[in-house]
């Protein structure tokens, strides 16, 4: 495995899906105050460098890693089926070269090597100390926003936990971190409805959604669609948040400049999204048709 180019591969996609990775409209338990940076509690190792930027990078509370063998040493054991996380670290070697006088010369040089760890929440049987814990929100849910979530009548629901929000269409649910997390209701709202966009994609309902590799061209495009959608959304709907990709439309549609019916055929579905959601049966300019 290339642990390089793996690393790269996924902040790469990242970066397609939005702004920078470590970047989020929400503040994680890992910000909080006393929780800490990733860390090793079996080593005592602090991670760094790109370890540090790459574990951040997990959908993890507490910011602890452990090895397959750490886990046990520390009492606990790894659960079953839990896929581990490479981390890097660098290997000296030593080369020795002889030169046409018969002369030896050795040099070192340095490989780049992986190794797996998991999570602690990913373990069983490891005592953690205790989170602290978030402040509770001093926001209401929006009725309006909620009045588009309920529309959808997901069969899965809407669930808040964790460290991420996504929409999963396998169980057709919208997971959304805790709402005292979110910095400001706006962007709470505003998060929300971009995974309500995803949401209609669903076979029951607009059934745009087709499976993507992440980092895909056809993954970047359903998150345009999401990203312009929400904007819509956020314009109809009186919510002033940053969405979770603001940044990254303009840069985008200068990358695709070349692509102009692949930018209209996103903005076309988005509108789409949103008339399904609010139950607007406007007309749409021939273009955006």
């Amino acid at each position: 495995m290339d642990i390089a180019q793996l690393i790269t591969d996924r902040i790469i996609g990242e970066l397609e899906k939005g702004a920078t990775p470590w970047v989020k409209p929400w503040r994680t338990l890992k910000q909080a105050p006393g929780a800490g940076m990733p860390y090793n509690p079996a080593s005592k190792t602090v991670y760094r460098g790109i370890n540090h930027t790459w574990l951040s990078m997990q959908p993890y509370a507490m910011p602890w890693y452990v090895t397959f063998k750490q886990a046990q040493q520390l009492g606990g054991t790894v659960k079953a089926g839990e896929k581990g996380t490479p981390v890097v670290f660098w290997k000296i070697g030593k080369r020795e070269t002889v030169d046409a006088t018969g002369d030896k010369t050795t040099s070192a040089y340095a490989l780049v090597k992986n190794y797996w760890v998991f999570n602690v929440e990913q373990c069983e049987g490891i005592e953690i100390p205790a989170l602290p814990e978030l402040p509770k929100p001093e926001f209401d849910q929006s009725p309006a926003v909620m009045g588009v979530v309920d529309k959808l009548a997901l069969s899965g629901g809407l669930t808040h936990a964790g460290d991420s929000a996504y929409y999963r269409p396998s169980s057709d649910a919208i997971v959304m971190p805790p709402m005292a997390a979110f910095t400001s209701a706006a962007n709470y709202h505003a998060t929300l409805l971009h995974e309500s966009v995803h949401a209609t994609g669903h076979k029951s309902r607009l059934d745009r959604l087709t499976p993507a590799r992440f980092g895909s061209e056809n993954y970047a495009y359903e998150e345009l669609v999401a990203e312009l959608g929400a904007a819509m959304l956020c314009c109809k709907l009186g919510v002033d948040g940053d969405l979770r990709h603001a940044d990254y439309i303009g840069s985008w549609l200068k990358a695709l400049k070349n692509d102009k019916k692949f930018i209209l055929s996103a903005s076309a579905k988005a509108q789409a999204a949103m008339d399904w959601l609010t139950d607007t049966d406007e007309q749409v300019d021939s273009m955006a048709a």
